[in-house]
């Protein structure tokens, strides 16, 4: 995009983490900014925050496993705002532990949210997108979309899924005015650890909040600047931070080869383990 200034963008799970982050790093640009999360308080807080520095904002409660909320979203979108430009669907879960402990519910619920929910977005906001002379899509995946890591096999399956659906629409939008980037972070220093679920939850929590998380996890603002960043430029794909460059490097080095990262794991979680 030539400019974000003026602009609107619309960011999903804007309560906290790289949502809050990259609303206030869409802001610094002079973007609006519409805030949506589960979360009515966090959203608002977002809003406010990105008010006080001088730029609209408006925030919105939905559920991005909602298709019909969203769509419902966007005009809401529209009516207070005029028009959406970006589109970030940042909102996501994460699940920790070996596959075969995993519950049926515990998967649909991260597929349902991690997967339905940046479909839901995308299919919510393209007509509005389309109509503007320049816009663009912004999706979450992660190191794990790159590479499949084991005992996070559910996080992996919704993240790759991202990937995938991304390249492909990406394709498919070339003669639009509609970009996508996917955007593939390492270990971020968010949340989502503490409402992670699966076997190995509560370890995963702990390391998020334990003193070395800020030593080996990246604060959110990394994440922001490089998404605002691909967006102004139309970036295909962005990696962010060591530990995903390392990843990105493996896939064309010694593509498929995660067995030895699964005996380390499988030291944390041996087999019979609850």
């Amino acid at each position: 995009m030539r400019t974000l200034a003026g602009r609107t963008a619309v960011v999903t799970g804007a309560g906290s983490g790289i949502g809050r982050a990259t609303c206030l790093a869409l802001a610094a640009r002079r973007c609006a900014v519409a805030a949506v999360d589960l979360d009515g308080d966090a959203a608002g807080a977002t809003a406010r925050e990105v008010q006080g520095r001088g730029v609209a904002a408006s925030a919105h409660v939905a559920d991005v496993r909602d298709a019909a909320r969203l769509r419902v979203l966007a005009d809401e979108v529209v009516e207070r705002h005029g028009a959406a430009h970006v589109l970030v669907n940042n909102a996501g879960v994460t699940s920790a532990g070996a596959f075969e402990r995993e519950s049926d519910d515990d998967l649909r619920w991260i597929v349902d949210i991690n997967v339905w929910g940046v479909v839901n977005g995308c299919r919510a906001f393209l007509p509005v997108l389309e109509c503007q002379d320049e816009a663009h899509i912004v999706n979450m995946s992660s190191m794990v979309g790159l590479l499949g890591l084991p005992h996070n096999v559910a996080y992996s399956l919704t993240k790759g899924a991202v990937r995938s659906f991304s390249e492909a629409l990406r394709a498919e939008l070339v003669s639009t005015p509609v970009g996508l980037t996917v955007v593939f972070p390492g270990a971020v220093r968010t949340n989502i650890t503490s409402a992670a679920r699966g076997s190995q939850a509560d370890r995963l929590a702990e390391m998020g909040s334990s003193r070395l998380a800020p030593l080996v996890m990246r604060p959110p603002a990394t994440v922001a600047r490089r998404i605002v960043r691909a967006v102004e430029r139309d970036r295909a794909r962005v990696v962010v931070g060591p530990d995903a460059h390392v990843v990105d490097l493996l896939t064309r080095v010694v593509p498929g080869r995660s067995g030895l990262v699964g005996r380390l794991t499988s030291r944390l979680e041996p087999p019979g383990a609850t």
